[in-house]
């Protein structure tokens, strides 16, 4: 995940996603999503509360199928840096078949990007059709429904990781998330994302237990807003 990794105890997600994993999700056309979250995560030293390294994350939408990001994050040195990532739909879904998207992740100027390739079915796909398609329905990129998620990342070392995930719209405003990345250094979350009344606000605390630790050790917590363009 980001190169936060190397230096700090969480692990998280910056392109369109849940807590940690990348989504077939892609940013609203002309829209630029701008996020703030502790990069430090850990409940041991150096705790989060002592030194949180703010990560700065930026997303925007290019095309309705493509969005592209950059994000200001501590490297592995403990420096700072910027990492780009840029994920493309594939195919959409239907009643049968899931969205499907691949992206890249982690690019730096010092290090080569990784990928991944993931896919997302919403479980009450007809429900949520009729309710996409109401002329007057406005709502926030995160209240789509029930949905479950798998993918697979491949990073220049030529390691595998697959991952998982759940969505589930609550109500109108709460969305449970949860999502687990196999492999060392990453962590199963659990958490919410709240929709504030501006539908453009999203505030998305989580718990983490890492894989390495087999404990709950971490917390993040993301605030996000989207801009129209």
């Amino acid at each position: 995940m980001l190169l936060a990794a190397g230096s700090y105890g969480g692990a998280l997600a910056s392109p369109t996603g849940l807590n940690t994993i990348p989504t077939t999700d892609i940013a609203p056309i002309q829209s630029w999503i701008a996020q703030l979250q502790n990069g430090n995560t850990d409940f041991s030293t150096p705790t989060l509360y002592t030194t949180p390294a703010p990560l700065f994350q930026n997303q925007f939408g290019i095309t309705p199928r493509v969005e592209a990001g950059a994000d200001y994050i501590y490297d592995q040195t403990g420096q700072r840096d910027l990492a780009f990532n840029a994920k493309g739909l594939l195919f959409g879904e239907d009643e049968i078949r899931p969205n499907a998207a691949m992206g890249m992740w982690n690019g730096t100027a010092r290090h080569q990007p990784d990928y991944y390739i993931t896919f997302s079915k919403t479980l009450n796909y007809d429900q949520e059709q009729r309710e996409r398609f109401k002329a007057h329905h406005r709502r926030n990129r995160k209240l789509l429904g029930r949905r479950i998620h798998a993918g697979l990342t491949y990073s220049i070392h030529g390691s595998l990781n697959p991952f998982v995930g759940t969505d589930i719209q609550l109500n109108d405003s709460t969305v449970f998330q949860a999502d687990w990345i196999s492999g060392q250094g990453n962590a199963l979350t659990g958490g919410f994302a709240y929709v504030m009344p501006d539908q453009r606000t999203v505030i998305n605390p989580a718990l983490l237990m890492s894989n390495d630790r087999k404990r709950i050790d971490g917390f993040f917590l993301n605030v996000s807003h989207q801009f129209n363009l």
